[in-house]
């Protein structure tokens, strides 16, 4: 029998309610507003105990954590990771998993959450549960990516999590320009841009796809760059502003010439500070097993 653990979220209302009344009070917030945030709370919160409440009754072993505690890990026994709330919580939850031997199951708790990597509501819980135990889950085999981070001053690399959707490099401040060297096999090319998209095929469909990116196939095993707005000065030619690429045969460099920038791993659940001339390497990560419907 499988061995789960199940990851929480922490609500909206749980991280800012109290900022939230407050605009509410002082007639800043609309009562639609706040209802409709106190909604996603209740309804998270009566999931985690309906989860709970399934798994207990067909003697499944679990243990619960929620995503935002820094010091959770995953058991040596574990097998299935379950998590309840939406995409973020899932791809949070995912930089924990390094083998592909652990599943990864996603659960929407909320209608008012996005679950576009999810298997389904909480609704589904049940016969999700009953697959699982059958055997009959159908998972996506997906591909992920991880930045190494060389420091100009000569000091140990840093490496990023393993990112499921997407990497973000841009300068820290993202009203001023961002200055790199971009170089992927034998050609190299100095940019000015607003940064770049660099995505997985599980994450071309997030912000890549909003950039000009295109939708790969869940399991294409390449991955994909695209260029944010970049200048063309006159008389010059830039090619590398947008393709694919496969980690094991051509390696993506990036050397910063920003004071400051950041390379960001799914969002903001991992954020990297970059100094002028640290280089950015992306490598192929292990892969993970995501549920499907």
């Amino acid at each position: 029998m499988a061995k789960v653990l199940l990851v929480t979220k922490t609500t909206t209302w749980e991280w800012h309610g109290t900022w939230y009344q407050s605009q509410f009070q002082n007639g800043h917030l609309p009562e639609s507003d706040i209802a409709q945030i106190k909604l996603g709370h209740a309804d998270h919160q009566e999931a985690v105990a309906q989860a709970q409440k399934i798994l207990t009754a067909r003697f499944v072993p679990f243990r619960t954590v929620n995503v935002d505690d820094e010091n959770w890990r995953l058991d040596d026994d574990t097998e299935m990771v379950i998590t309840l709330g939406g995409d973020g919580t899932l791809l949070s939850a995912s930089h924990r998993v390094e083998s592909e031997k652990i599943q990864l199951v996603g659960i929407r708790s909320s209608g008012t959450s996005v679950g576009y990597l999810c298997v389904g509501g909480i609704e589904t819980m049940d016969a999700v549960v009953d697959s699982m135990l059958k055997g009959q889950l159908k998972f996506t085999r997906a591909c992920r990516l991880r930045a190494k981070i060389s420091p100009a001053d000569g000091s140990a690399a840093r490496f990023s999590p393993p990112a499921l959707n997407d990497f973000l490099y841009s300068n820290a401040n993202p009203a001023a320009t961002t200055r790199y060297r971009l170089n992927l096999g034998s050609r190299r090319e100095e940019h000015k841009s607003s940064g770049m998209w660099i995505s997985t095929a599980l994450g071309s469909t997030a912000g890549i796809c909003a950039a000009g990116g295109v939708i790969m196939p869940r399991d294409d095993k390449n991955f994909q760059f695209v260029v944010r707005e970049i200048y063309r000065a006159p008389g010059k030619n830039v090619h590398l502003v947008s393709g694919f690429f496969d980690a094991d045969d051509r390696a993506l460099f990036i050397e910063n010439r920003c004071e400051k920038a950041i390379v960001a791993a799914d969002g903001n659940r991992s954020v990297m500070q970059i100094e002028w001339g640290d280089k950015i390497e992306f490598h192929r990560a292990s892969c993970v097993k995501i549920a499907q419907a």
